[in-house]
């Protein structure tokens, strides 16, 4: 099995940081291993053949995303190599691969090329900074911060993580040809076409949308708020979320109990939503007979928080509109640390785009 992770990196970046980053990770990961860790880069500088041979045989794959690393035929090398690799893996164990991909928020400024992923976000209001703008700013900026430690030790327990179930090395046998499965090099001139991929020889299934639910708290005193919601819901329906909203089905008869069960199972995600209503509901802090939708909603996201305390939170996303806070959600253990999104609903302002990019990624982990 290989035992060394590469780093990644587009010729358009700012080398020093790139490399600084990079020397500060292995360290990090040396520090949680307790041991020496081998690691090394794939960078402008490297020819293309070994850095082929150095996808080849690494453990784990690091790469420093962003839109110039999809422009970047070397880097898109490197990258189809390594998925090229990942589909060696049989069915069954390619999951336990997961974490041999760590794809690191380096400048998030753009959207990705479509079906390329988004790299994941780090828990934790500190992150802001990282999960917005990218570790590029982070090390830039705030270098000697605990914002710039806590990014590394994250990404490092993903690297080690990685490295305890490797891929097994490519062999020069088995190691595939430049046309087969690596970019072709674009042709100079106006007409610039992106890097050929072969395609499979049949096409697949389209991929569902991802479900998402909507939980929140009607109020009779604040009937604004059913139409910030609303305009979410619509905002999230144009983005192409499967939305499951009770507004879109209150103009037939529904027995509201067996539809919120049979959504909240469903739902690959479940969107709570902020109001002063809604946090004493599920706090069950509500008058007695109040609000009974939203009290009945808690029960399952409370069993949902104690059954899966260390990851509820990336299926249960947090939600508040610019005329509430934080403090108008429900806290649940650990809920004081869970990214929050911030979302103007009528324009979309804030972390819309965010939030709609993790929900494409598909269902959450449990």
């Amino acid at each position: 099995m290989a035992s060394y992770f590469v780093t990644s990196y587009a010729e358009a970046e700012n080398p020093s940081y790139a490399a600084r980053f990079h020397d500060d990770l292995t360290e990090e990961v040396a520090r949680q291993l307790g041991r020496k860790v081998d690691a090394r880069t794939c960078d402008p500088t490297v020819p293309a053949e070994e850095r082929r041979q150095l996808v080849a045989g690494a453990g784990v794959f690091v790469m420093l995303w962003s839109s110039d690393y999809f422009e970047d035929h070397g880097c898109l090398g490197d990258w189809q190599l390594f998925k090229y690799r990942l589909g060696r893996v049989p069915a069954q164990r390619r999951q336990a691969c997961l974490p041999t991909q760590v794809l690191v928020r380096w400048r998030t400024a753009a959207s990705p090329r479509p079906g390329e992923p988004w790299p994941r976000m780090i828990a934790g209001d500190v992150m802001a900074d990282y999960n917005k703008d990218g570790v590029y700013k982070v090390v830039r900026e705030q270098s000697d911060s605990p914002v710039y430690r806590h990014v590394l030790r994250q990404l490092a327990g993903r690297v080690r993580a990685g490295l305890a179930t490797p891929l097994q090395a490519l062999t020069p046998d088995e190691m595939p040809s430049l046309n087969t499965v690596l970019p072709r090099p674009r042709p100079t001139g106006s007409a610039m076409s992106q890097p050929i991929v072969p395609q499979p020889a049949k096409p697949s299934a389209p991929v569902p949308a991802p479900r998402a639910l909507i939980s929140y708290a009607h109020d009779e005193t604040d009937p604004e708020h059913d139409k910030e919601v609303r305009a979410l819901a619509d905002l999230l329906k144009r983005g192409g979320i499967n939305v499951r909203f009770d507004q879109y089905v209150d103009d037939e008869p529904q027995n509201w109990l067996r539809w919120m069960h049979a959504e909240m199972k469903a739902a690959d995600y479940i969107l709570t939503v902020a109001s002063p209503a809604y946090k004493r509901r599920v706090e069950h802090r509500e008058r007695l007979g109040t609000g009974r939708g939203a009290t009945w909603e808690a029960g399952y996201m409370l069993d949902e928080v104690y059954e899966n305390w260390g990851t509820w939170q990336k299926r249960f996303l947090r939600i508040h509109f610019p005329r509430f806070t934080v403090d108008d959600l429900p806290t649940f253990p650990g809920s004081a640390s869970v990214s929050v999104y911030r979302i103007d609903p009528a324009t979309g302002d804030g972390d819309f785009d965010r939030l709609l990019a993790y929900l494409k990624r598909g269902p959450a982990a449990p």
